[in-house]
């Protein structure tokens, strides 16, 4: 996902009011501050600019440890609950990706009220990090990749030419970037946690809690590990933690998921009645569509409302099951859907595409590879991912799902300095801390969570079972009861009995 009346007012009262308040407010000429501004971002219904939403931007240097470096804006936005009196401590939202835009992809989609239903009496901080490109500034977007893949939608590319294409869009990109005058070695992990700190205190807050989502959990810990100061609480949703790497963690990750469901349509009466041998048709067809693809008529770009057609063949196949698993909403037609395209019915795979696929193009590619070719990429090697790879099935394999070798050699030219070694180690708090895992999560598994409770030691792992990723924000409302529980007191283990009323996906 994606902020004085008068001497003598408490800071408590005044938090309340205005989402922060400081002994010694910045002045216009200090770095880091605050600067209020018009919100510029669609605002969801309920909300009024200056009334019960604040925007503005934090600005930081660039280079921290340069005083002449060149100025970061963060744009960020303060929503607040439907209540008149929100507690004095926020909810910091850190979105994923990483590149994601909060202020793009959910600040409109949050009334007064849905603040409340999923945060309860707390204001929600949603912020653009550095190098997104939303509304923050510099952005470090690439919209060479999304021109030179999407005129390519209508074409029969095997992944080799699809990832030369890729690399070269890649490279224009970067060239572009660096001609700018962007250091790119800037825009990582540690940089963005030292934002979000600086954040905290430009607006006088003196405690928050951090709701970290995807690689935003990465990001939660990052800021839990080097300015925990400030920090009352944190949830873990769908976690990444420092000691995975992307590049490895992927294949493995993706085929556990691929086998959950497999399993459980085989396990479901009705499911292996319908579509019966699933996990052979999904390999079988994986082959067919490479030899005979399917042409999807009107695919929509929710994001320009631009029409395209799509030449869907394997390896595109793959790719759209594997983001599909990520939504839980979608997890029980599934099967229907790998059924449909056995059988040639393209209306439900269009409907699939257009509810996925554009997703994973919205978030700024450049802030992507920032940050992972400096936290994952130095690390491994290219006979490691070579290695990781075979765990995929033959026919995923030959997919090339997720493009791994050639994002890892993009890497060799984004040219960015690796992280510091005590970035990739655990992170070792005391910090409340509550972990929320989907079962059928196709990219940060729950192994992952378990993995970060190690070394925290407050902190409460739960699997949701029939959930895929991002467990908090899907249709049931038990880990949102969670949640709540546990932001009115971080200290206590939340109720968490509601779990066992959840199922497997209702496969039709």
């Amino acid at each position: 996902m994606r902020r004085v009346l008068l001497l003598g007012l408490s800071c408590a009262l005044l938090l309340a009011m205005m989402g922060g308040c400081s002994s010694n407010p910045p002045t216009s000429r200090q770095v880091p501050r605050f600067e209020s501004g018009a919100c510029t971002f669609k605002l969801g219904q309920g909300f009024v600019d200056g009334q019960n939403i604040r925007c503005g931007f934090l600005i930081v240097r660039e280079d921290r440890a340069n005083a002449n470096s060149s100025i970061v804006k963060l744009a960020v936005a303060i929503l607040k609950p439907s209540s008149t009196t929100p507690e004095s401590d926020p909810v910091i939202y850190l979105s994923g990706g990483p590149g994601e835009s909060p202020l793009t992809d959910f600040a409109p989609l949050f009334t007064p009220d849905g603040v409340s239903y999923f945060f309860g009496n707390h204001d929600l901080i949603l912020f653009d990090p550095r190098g997104v490109g939303g509304y923050s500034q510099p952005s470090l977007d690439c919209p060479e990749l999304r021109e030179s893949t999407y005129s390519a939608l209508d074409q029969n590319l095997t992944p080799d030419q699809y990832d030369a294409l890729y690399r070269t869009a890649m490279l224009q990109c970067h060239a572009r970037l660096i001609k700018a005058g962007i250091n790119l070695s800037l825009f990582t992990t540690y940089t963005s946690a030292a934002d979000v700190h600086d954040l905290i205190q430009a607006l006088g807050y003196q405690q928050v809690n951090l709701y970290g989502g995807s690689y935003g959990t990465r990001l939660a810990l990052e800021v839990m590990r080097d300015f925990p100061q400030h920090i009352r609480s944190v949830v873990l949703d769908s976690t990444l933690p420092p000691q995975v790497d992307l590049f490895t963690s992927v294949p493995d990750s993706a085929m556990r998921s691929f086998e959950t469901l497999f399993n459980a349509c085989d396990a479901n009466a009705t499911c292996n009645h319908n579509y019966p041998h699933l996990q052979s048709t999904f390999y079988a067809l994986a082959d067919t569509l490479n030899a005979h693809p399917l042409t999807l008529q009107g695919v929509v770009d929710p994001f320009t409302n631009r029409s395209y057609t799509v030449l869907l063949n394997g390896w595109r196949f793959v790719d759209l099951f594997f983001l599909s698993l990520y939504d839980t909403s979608m997890l029980a037609q599934l099967p229907a859907d790998i059924y449909a395209a056995h059988s040639g019915n393209t209306a439900a795979l269009t409907s699939l595409y257009n509810a996925e696929m554009f997703t994973e193009d919205a978030i700024s590619r450049g802030m992507w590879y920032a940050v992972e070719c400096n936290d994952d990429a130095p690390f491994v090697s290219s006979q490691d991912v070579d290695i990781a790879e075979q765990a995929f099935a033959p026919p995923i394999r030959a997919a090339d799902l997720f493009n791994l070798q050639t994002r890892l050699g993009i890497c060799q030219f984004w040219n960015v300095k690796a992280a510091a070694a005590g970035e990739q180690q655990p992170v070792v708090s005391a910090i409340p801390t509550l972990i929320l895992e989907g079962e059928y999560d196709p990219i940060t598994p729950p192994a992952n969570g378990n993995l970060a409770a190690q070394t925290l030691s407050h902190s409460d792992v739960l699997l949701f079972p029939g959930t895929g990723h991002g467990v908090d924000f899907g249709p049931s409302s038990c880990p949102k009861n969670i949640v709540l529980a546990f932001l009115a007191t971080p200290t206590r283990r939340p109720d968490s009995s509601c779990i066992a009323s959840l199922s497997e996906p209702a496969f039709t």
